[in-house]
């Protein structure tokens, strides 16, 4: 690491952007333990980025300002105005605040100072030591003096970077004998007949102490002073790089360049340090007189501050970031593809069913054909297929859709498909129940197999799926603290195990199971038990939409990521996932969410007809086409399917 990368960390280091820093995280943790919540965490992180910018500045009128006249027992050369108009206004324009100020600046240095070889530094960094050297030297060359200029900063980061002429060969290839003087020197024109002598930097990338220790040095300065009536040599502040001290014993004194920026200390410890070296100050020179509207510590701490803010926004974002993904990668997948599985599978394009008998409502006719869907295209949605695996049937006991359509003003929408509705199953290339889908065939799994049984009956492709057995189910609701279920009366159901003593609870998760689980629920009215009117499978649809949209506000009210990336680890057993669906995808889906009122979500039913099949077997046959259910809802979303989309195969 060279000087320059040195100064630099310094600069960033400095004692008080690390009190202050400090302090803004200490708020920081502080606001998260007490405010666990989203907001907490932006107040948090407001706070904080407040307290490192008042804190700098009270660490700035404590020990910024600095008074020279007080530190220094040598003059005040002059005082050089802000210039933003370039490195070197004595050049641009010569009538200039600057120019003049650098014109004095040459009559004092002239007047009140003894010495023809100067080093011209400062105590810190930033303050513009470079600058001044090298329009002090225009000023004087325009003036008619006899002055020249030597990059003493090894670095790069003197005077040389402000040449064209780059900075090899120089003063270090001087030292070491690589170079002469006249292979070294350049000249700059700077005017009509005025040219100004430069040596500059040279091409070591050894420290300061070292490239600077050769024996050519000396005699290299006594001939350009021979030739001069000023030499000034650019240096770093003696503090953070070697060279001021290697060169002090070829120089008459040290200018000073400080700014009110300066601190008591820095001006101090440079006064001591160049002392010592050989090299005391005689006169100081103070930059930036009138600082710009940026320099203002009032706008420098607003600068704090909003760089803290946006700091740790970025810093919390991407740890959360990273524990979320980690929590997230904890979750099971499986394969999943309903196109690639349809290439491999039969079509559903099979004759009426003919192992029916009806045994309800003859005067209601079932569905000749059962494939009944709509058209569909990509992009018009995105839907999700939920699935409640019974593992010791090896069945699915949900099977419950959600779409979500592209158009902002269409409300989401969801079916629960009856889990005993008669549908054709690709795989025996037959009939049956829809639940009975969910079984892997050949290469194809059970979530696939029974997607591709959705999406034969609906129509709507389905982009992703979530799984859950019943044991992950109660995970999930007692992960969430209990959902609020309500019912006017007691209710029971000895198979699914509901025991509800009645009115309003926070039920938890084998509460809630059982609840979406009952088919054969009866209530106490009056003292007696008596089955609910509607009891079945469309009755357990209703329930366990009920109990989706309720895990959705809770889902969605999250509150903090913190909370949620804890949430998602504790919960990463309880469900599995398709392999498609990514994190970016689901952060995307959760905070889309977050502003849906989940009443607005329409609920649509499948109209079904009670029936058995020839081998005893009860079942549900529909009644209605699905794309004309989906019409009544939503007429739109279809026509805009049925004009942009070829039809399904």
């Amino acid at each position: 690491m060279n000087s320059g990368d040195t100064s630099r960390l310094r600069r960033v280091f400095s004692t008080s952007n690390v009190i202050s820093v400090s302090a803004g995280l200490i708020v920081f943790v502080l606001g998260l333990v007490a405010w666990r919540t989203n907001r907490g965490v932006l107040f948090a992180a407001i706070a904080a980025a407040i307290v490192t910018g008042v804190v700098w500045l009270m660490w700035w009128f404590v020990n910024g300002p600095t008074d020279p006249d007080r530190l220094l027992d040598s003059p005040c050369l002059g005082s050089i105005p802000d210039d933003d108009s370039g490195p070197a206004p004595t050049l641009t324009d010569t009538s200039s605040p600057s120019s003049v100020a650098y014109r004095n600046l040459l009559t004092a240095i002239e007047g009140q100072t003894n010495g023809q070889v100067l080093l011209i530094s400062s105590p810190a960094p930033g303050q513009g030591a470079s600058t001044v050297a090298l329009n002090l030297a225009i000023s004087g060359t325009q003036r008619g003096r006899r002055i020249a200029l030597i990059d003493g900063d090894v670095d790069g980061s003197g005077v040389s970077r402000f040449l064209s002429t780059g900075s090899e060969p120089g003063l270090t290839d001087i030292a070491n004998g690589t170079a002469t003087l006249a292979d070294a020197s350049r000249l700059w024109t700077i005017g009509s007949g005025s040219a100004l002598p430069i040596v500059p930097s040279g091409s070591s990338n050894d420290p300061s102490e070292v490239a600077l220790a050769g024996l050519g040095l000396a005699e290299a300065i006594d001939r350009i002073a021979e030739r001069a009536d000023a030499v000034l040599i650019d240096v770093p502040p003696i503090a953070w790089d070697g060279a001021a001290e290697s060169l002090a014993a070829h120089v008459d004194g040290t200018i000073l360049v400080t700014t009110e920026q300066a601190t008591d200390v820095s001006v101090a410890d440079a006064r001591d340090r160049l002392a010592k070296a050989g090299a005391p100050i005689i006169g100081y020179v103070l930059n930036r007189s009138a600082p710009s509207f940026w320099r203002r510590p009032i706008v420098r701490m607003s600068k704090r501050i909003a760089g803290t803010f946006v700091a740790i926004a970025l810093v919390f974002s991407a740890f959360m970031a990273i524990q979320i993904y980690g929590s997230w990668s904890n979750v099971d997948r499986e394969a999943f593809s309903t196109a690639e599985a349809g290439l491999s599978l039969p079509s559903t394009s099979l004759p009426p069913v003919s192992d029916v008998v009806e045994d309800e409502d003859p005067d209601v006719q079932p569905l000749e054909e059962v494939v009944v869907g709509a058209p569909t295209i990509e992009g018009a949605y995105r839907s999700f297929l939920l699935i409640g695996n019974d593992t010791a049937a090896d069945l699915a006991d949900v099977v419950l859709l959600t779409v979500l359509p592209a158009d902002e003003d269409l409300a989401p929408f969801m079916v629960s498909l009856p889990r005993d509705l008669y549908v054709p199953n690709r795989c025996t290339n037959g009939y049956g129940r829809i639940n009975s889908t969910y079984r892997a065939c050949g290469n194809v799994n059970a979530p696939t197999m029974l997607a591709l049984s959705v999406e034969d009956f609906t129509g709507i492709s389905v982009d992703n799926f979530a799984i859950f057995d019943f044991e992950g189910f109660e995970e999930i609701i007692d992960g969430v603290g209990g959902i609020e279920l309500c019912s006017e009366y007691p209710l029971r159901d000895a198979k699914a195990q509901l025991d509800f003593p009645g009115g309003c609870v926070n039920a938890d998760g084998a509460t809630a199971l059982a609840w979406v689980r009952s088919r054969h629920t009866q209530q106490q009215v009056d003292g007696s038990w008596r089955s609910v009117p509607g009891a079945g499978d469309l009755l357990r649809n209703q329930h366990q939409q009920d109990v989706l949209l309720l895990l959705a506000e809770k889902l969605r009210t999250f509150e903090s990521p913190t909370d949620l990336s804890n949430k998602i680890n504790e919960l990463s057993d309880a469900f599995i996932v398709d392999d498609g669906l990514g994190l970016a995808d689901t952060l995307s889906l959760a905070w889309s969410l977050r502003g849906t009122d989940v009443s607005t979500i329409q609920r649509l039913t499948v109209p079904v007809k009670l029936g058995r099949t020839t081998k005893g077997q009860s079942i549900l046959r529909a009644t209605r086409p699905f794309d004309e259910v989906l019409a009544e809802f939503y007429p739109t979303l279809l026509a805009d399917q049925t004009a942009m989309a070829s039809p399904s195969s």
